[in-house]
């Protein structure tokens, strides 16, 4: 599970992507963002067919695929929620993924989220300080074809208020 836990609670969308393609997990696996807007609130990132994430049959390692979809939902609803000036913590609470094919090509993922989810999360965030949403994501390549199908369930609370403790 993927927990966005950062020290800084605004950055710009350009230094975001930045970090994140070179961190080192996604470095690897060849997963880059290949294109992200202004507000953290569209994503396409690219698996890169390579030598370091194919298995012995020549295709994308499963856990490759996993790694690419992981981290990005929880990610943009930090950004975009920390940039409203509310603080909170987010995680991937639990995954589902349906491999359909073997990827012996670059893949394709294309993150998105509406204004409706956003305030959607804001409300529930207001009321319940926690939040919990189902997204679906498809793994494709260039030419349309899905290779993965999954589901993420993203967990967002507000971040817990720090309390001394005197002993």
């Amino acid at each position: 599970m993927s927990k966005v836990k950062l020290i800084h609670s605004k950055y710009s969308s350009r230094f975001l992507k930045l970090m994140m393609n070179l961190f080192p997990p996604l470095l690897i696996n060849r997963i880059k963002i290949i294109e992200a807007d202004q507000e953290f609130k569209q994503l396409k990132v690219r698996i890169k067919y390579s030598l370091w994430n194919k298995n012995l049959q020549n295709a994308i390692f499963g856990g490759s695929i996993f790694s690419a979809i992981d981290p990005f939902y929880a990610v943009m609803y930090w950004q975009i929620l920390n940039s409203k000036n509310l603080p909170v913590e987010v995680w991937i609470k639990k995954a589902e993924i349906r491999y359909r094919k073997a990827a012996t090509t670059n893949l394709y993922i294309d993150f998105k989220l509406s204004n409706t989810a956003i305030n959607n999360a804001i409300k529930a965030l207001q009321s319940e300080e926690k939040y919990e949403v189902w997204h679906e994501i498809n793994a494709i390549n260039s030419t349309g074809e899905t290779y993965a199908e999954s589901k993420v369930l993203v967990f967002i609370r507000t971040r817990p208020k720090k309390h001394n403790i005197n002993f």
